[in-house]
């Protein structure tokens, strides 16, 4: 199961009193992801509870401050610990020059093995697969180069224990073949199709969207997903500037959420001009009704129906 936590909704450089910079966390199967690190996402961690040795995995969507100027603060403190567990920061290209130079001049040698791997500008691949989950990036469309994340969960297919032993198959070496191989030949020569005597699961996915403009990129990698995050930094009322400056609205992300056909959206990355976001929610529902505004340190899960747990020290919804 996908668990995430919205730790940070606002946009631009600096935090207010109710919404820090950019930034998300992941639970998988064991693991802790992170999505972005604006200026304070340390902070926001510790409320959400979690420890940052935890991370195994950050993603950087670009280089604006808002979305990486928690980054080299928060390496720096893994050094602290004495931290010896491997990391990977994966983002867009400049992103080894701005770790690596601001490691070196604040005199921080890092205590881990650390790598950082730039995504190609333009491109659509594979960060990681493994046999639990699939980590996907696909290039959008901002002023500097910008990525979006899709993370998968990867569950087993079920089988049809009637129809498997009506087959003559038992638990054991042929059972575990047609797994890996997705048929198998029996001693009698027959063969025998996965999709014959198994249903694969659904796959649990979220898709966490970098600051872009609406684009083909943007709606394909979000295509069919449980869960969308996607920035809605101005309302409509301010379409004009969301088009000069390669930003979304709450319409535009609606729309990408429509056009994907997501399972949900969630709203965030947010302009400080506004004091409240109803008009934008509103904005949204109208095109996609299945939109809610990201509330940050709210942990939540997929699949649906959602366990909606707030942090601990922060108390009940």
């Amino acid at each position: 199961m996908i668990h995430f936590c919205v730790l940070g909704t606002a946009a631009g450089g600096a935090p207010t009193l109710e919404r820090a910079p950019a930034a998300v966390v992941v639970r998988i199967e064991g693991e802790v992801f992170l999505f972005d690190c604006g200026e304070g996402t340390q902070r926001q961690l510790i409320r959400a509870g979690i420890s940052r040795r935890k991370l195994g995995l950050i993603a950087i969507t670009h280089l604006h401050g808002d979305h990486v100027l928690g980054l080299v603060p928060l390496l720096a403190s893994m050094s602290s610990d004495r931290r010896s567990e491997p990391l990977l920061v994966v983002g867009p290209p400049g992103l080894g020059e701005l770790i690596w130079t601001t490691l070196r001049l604040i005199d921080v040698q890092p205590s881990f093995e650390l790598e950082v791997r730039e995504l190609v500008p333009k491109t659509a691949g594979t960060v990681l697969e493994t046999g639990r989950w699939t980590l996907r990036y696909a290039a959008v469309e901002h002023t500097v180069p910008s990525f979006s994340f899709r993370l998968e969960e990867r569950r087993p297919p079920v089988f049809d224990m009637e129809r498997v032993r009506a087959l003559g198959l038992r638990p054991g070496r042929l059972l575990g073949e047609l797994k890996r191989h997705g048929e198998v030949t029996l001693p009698d020569g027959r063969v025998v199709r996965l999709h014959e005597v198994a249903h694969h699961q659904p796959q649990p996915s979220l898709v966490y969207c970098g600051d872009t403009q609406p684009c083909d990129a943007d709606i394909e990698l979000a295509r069919g997903a449980d869960v969308l995050l996607h920035e809605a930094t101005f309302s409509e009322e301010h379409g004009e500037l969301a088009r000069r400056t390669l930003h979304s609205t709450a319409a535009d992300a609606a729309t990408v959420a429509a056009q994907a056909g997501v399972g949900e959206l969630l709203l965030l990355h947010f302009s400080t001009r506004y004091d409240t976001l109803e008009p934008l929610l509103y904005e949204a529902r109208r095109i996609f009704p299945r939109t809610r505004l990201a509330r940050e340190l709210r942990w939540e899960a997929i699949p649906t129906p959602r366990e909606v747990v707030e942090s601990p020290s922060l108390g009940t919804a």
